[in-house]
């Protein structure tokens, strides 16, 4: 029995995916040997035709049942469980995406990819997707990431908004606190609540996809927003609180806080 779904396809119902084209090619061409003879009006050429059809539908029906009765034999939460962490990983590195955290669930910045074998699927940012081949799934997750480095981003602009988000969860704490303590660190995901206050906003602007905002503002090496504070991302221990956030050379980083200070 075949162990991973590359195997079952490729080889177990390779012949008859084989069978079934053929057949389907030759229907074709007989189609259009019926529509000449009753084009011409030659029935003889249309008896024979159509027998030749009748032959064909059978030998597709036969392939059809094949293809059905086989499906069922092949375990789909089976290989999710066991096998397709081992494909998926080596998948995403012929594509080198970089992945943090392992089975069931993957970050492929910025998206996390859950395996749900209990469902027979995968899912994207919880967007279900069943093209379960590990090349199929790294490859669509590739072209995304490369629309998403294509597409143009004002680090500025982004700085502006972190600078803001920051500013107004500082102040928060210096109202819970009592305590006015300059240019003190806030919890990333803190900001990141700010800048998405609302459920529906969360759902456009995940916090994979913020994360990877920031990737972005470390790899163009613009630090420091308009009014002159630089961005400074720290860690934390508790790794719970923290973000997967790629550094400017592409590596997985865990940054848990950040803060904007003055130079000198």
């Amino acid at each position: 029995m075949s162990k991973t779904l590359d195997e079952f396809l490729d080889q177990t119902l390779q012949e008859d995916f084989k069978s079934l084209n053929n057949a389907h090619r030759s229907m074709v061409n007989v189609v259009r040997r019926v529509k000449t003879a009753g084009d011409e009006g030659n029935l003889e050429a249309l008896q024979q035709a159509l027998a030749r059809y009748g032959e064909l539908l059978d030998r597709q029906q036969e392939t059809l049942r094949g293809l059905l009765e086989k499906l069922p034999s092949f375990n789909l939460q089976s290989y999710l469980q066991e096998e397709f962490h081992r494909g998926f990983m080596d998948a995403l590195a012929a594509e080198s995406l970089a992945v943090e955290a392992e089975y069931p669930v993957y970050e492929v910045l910025p998206y996390k990819v859950r395996v749900l074998p209990e469902k027979e699927m995968v899912t994207i940012d919880d967007r279900v997707y069943r093209n379960l081949r590990p090349g199929v799934l790294a490859g669509h997750l590739r072209r995304n990431l490369d629309r998403l480095n294509a597409a143009s981003f004002d680090a500025q602009r982004f700085l502006q908004s972190l600078a803001a988000a920051y500013d107004t969860e500082m102040a928060k704490q210096i109202a819970k606190t009592k305590i006015d303590v300059s240019e003190q660190e806030i919890l990333l995901k803190d900001v990141y609540n700010t800048l998405t206050p609302l459920p529906r906003q969360r759902r456009d602007y995940p916090a994979q996809l913020f994360a990877f905002d920031l990737h972005r503002v470390l790899r163009s090496g613009q630090m420091n927003a308009p009014d002159g504070r630089r961005l400074w991302l720290g860690n934390v221990r508790n790794n719970r609180q923290a973000l997967v956030v790629l550094d400017a050379q592409g590596q997985p980083q865990r940054f848990g806080v950040m803060k904007f200070y003055r130079e000198g």
